[in-house]
């Protein structure tokens, strides 16, 4: 075979090695291009998992995942670095349910008689007083001041390790009747789905409470997936004793500090030393409104969630009679959250 021949069955060859590979190629981006468009798209905009699956595709789940994408870009604008990704929840009524019953006060209800028997003082606060006469309304309208005295009082005179080793159990065994399933299982599964996305973009996610740190710690793990050390809340008084040869914490039936409204950032400030960027709170108490707008004039981007509580059938249905903090929503640029429209679902696994 002359030299000519062999050097064009050489060309001839690679010219059909590269047609095939171009072929190949070609059903391979046609594959991947097929895939691509079956894949959901979400709020943000490009296909990817659903990371908030019970959220409805509406502008406050876009607004939550916009926000998030735009700071954790590397490089762009609005960039923020990890360290400073500090979200801040409320509990009752953001993370869970706050009616008909705090959740606080569900696992400390049998003790009440009993301590208000020894010491007959405790019985003149008036949340203390509404609890004993079964006035939940009453008791409700003293908001989580009114709950932390009666932790106050159900405490008194009771070890730090005495009063948490009930708690997670009594939790455990009492099926809310609303929701019928353990009070241990009514978180907003919403929320839970956002603290785990959140702590998956490199946010450190904080409880900021007014229920007392003594009963939030024990449940923060298990229910929202957040770490003791992470809590922060109202605390009552305690003192060192001896007993028993050791020495332990024994609670006075006093507060030390009540963590609700202008106290929230003060709490916050001395618990972390940054305000935060992302801040989820709830209309019906006024409580959070204050935090929102500390988070909202720290320099750079921040986020403001605010809970709207308009689901009668499905959770509860309550507002503030001066619509103060919904008002404040509108005024200062808070993102409102309404359960009935937003949220797919409201307690669940």
């Amino acid at each position: 075979m002359q030299t000519g021949e062999l050097f064009d069955q050489h060309f001839r060859r690679n010219v059909m090695s590269v047609a095939i590979c171009r072929s190949l190629q070609t059903t391979a981006l046609a594959i991947c291009l097929s895939l691509l468009m079956l894949a959901p798209v979400t709020s943000q905009g490009f296909a990817q998992e659903d990371m908030l699956p019970s959220w409805n595709e509406t502008s406050t789940k876009a607004a939550i995942l916009q926000f998030i994408a735009k700071i954790t870009k590397q490089g762009g604008p609005d960039f923020v670095p990890q360290e400073d990704r500090i979200a801040t929840f409320d509990m009752d009524g953001t993370l869970t349910p706050e009616h008909p019953i705090p959740l606080a006060l569900v696992p400390l209800l049998a003790d009440i008689k009993d301590n208000v028997a020894k010491n007959p003082l405790l019985g003149a606060r008036p949340a203390v007083a509404a609890l004993l006469k079964g006035d939940l309304k009453a008791v409700s309208a003293q908001g989580e001041e009114g709950v932390a005295d009666i932790i106050a009082a159900v405490t008194d005179g009771k070890t730090t390790e005495e009063v948490a080793a009930n708690i997670s159990a009594m939790l455990d065994e009492r099926v809310s009747e609303k929701f019928g399933v353990p009070y241990s299982k009514t978180t907003y599964k919403p929320m839970r789905e956002l603290v785990d996305l959140l702590s998956a973009q490199g946010f450190t996610v904080y409880i900021c409470s007014g229920s007392p740190v003594l009963f939030t710690r024990e449940i923060s793990q298990e229910m929202f997936g957040i770490p003791p050390e992470q809590v922060m809340g109202s605390w009552l008084d305690t003192k060192l004793e001896e007993r028993n040869g050791k020495t332990v914490l024994v609670y006075t039936g006093k507060i030390g500090h009540f963590n609700d409204k202008e106290g929230k950032p003060v709490t916050i400030n001395l618990g972390i030393g940054k305000r935060p960027i992302f801040v989820g709170g709830n209309e019906g108490g006024r409580g959070d409104i204050a935090m929102m707008r500390w988070s909202k004039d720290r320099n750079g981007p921040s986020f403001q969630l605010l809970i709207n509580h308009d689901d009668d059938a499905r959770e509860f249905a309550y507002s503030e009679p001066d619509n103060y903090s919904l008002d404040a929503a509108k005024s200062y640029g808070f993102q409102v959250v309404s359960m009935k429209s937003d949220w797919k679902v409201v307690v669940g696994k």
